[in-house]
């Protein structure tokens, strides 16, 4: 999740920070998930104190987790905090200056949304959903057409 890009600064050490949400990144996809270890780590982390590159990082750390608890759980709701999250993220990364260059990231925002949107259907909000699916997709297909991931997906939307 290193290749993320801003422009500010902040006085705190990031390379400390970055350390702190690798090591609960390597938690999140160990081979067995522990809800409350990940839950504990992260609610101890001051968000206040987090550069924006962190911060970009916390929140798609939080997502994954959310989207590792609706796997574990079968609880929709953790998959719509999920991709509430989402938003949020891609808010903040806006808003902060922060410019994602990272396929694992972009994968995540897309299979959440594709996830929740195979699970209900709502008249209004399931063809944007599918666009911004679709519109993530293709972009990072363009930008390396090899990627497994989003051709498995590509191919997934198409069927």
């Amino acid at each position: 999740m290193r290749n993320l890009h801003s422009n500010k600064r902040t006085t705190h050490n990031p390379n400390s920070q970055i350390s702190r949400l690798e090591t609960i990144h390597r938690i999140i996809n160990g081979r067995t998930f522990q809800p409350e270890l990940v839950e504990e780590k992260l609610s101890r982390i001051n968000t206040n104190y987090l550069t924006p590159y962190c911060l970009i990082y916390f929140k798609y750390l939080n997502v994954r987790h959310h989207f590792n608890c609706y796997k574990q759980e079968d609880a929709i709701e953790h998959l719509e905090l999920a991709c509430d999250l989402l938003d949020d993220m891609d808010t903040t990364a806006y808003e902060q200056g922060v410019k994602i260059c990272n396929d694992e990231y972009h994968f995540t925002r897309a299979y959440v949304r594709f996830v929740l949107n195979t699970l209900y259907f709502d008249e209004f909000e399931t063809p944007w959903m599918l666009s911004k699916v679709r519109r993530i997709t293709d972009n990072a297909i363009n930008y390396n057409p090899h990627n497994l991931k989003f051709v498995w997906l590509q191919k997934q939307l198409v069927a």
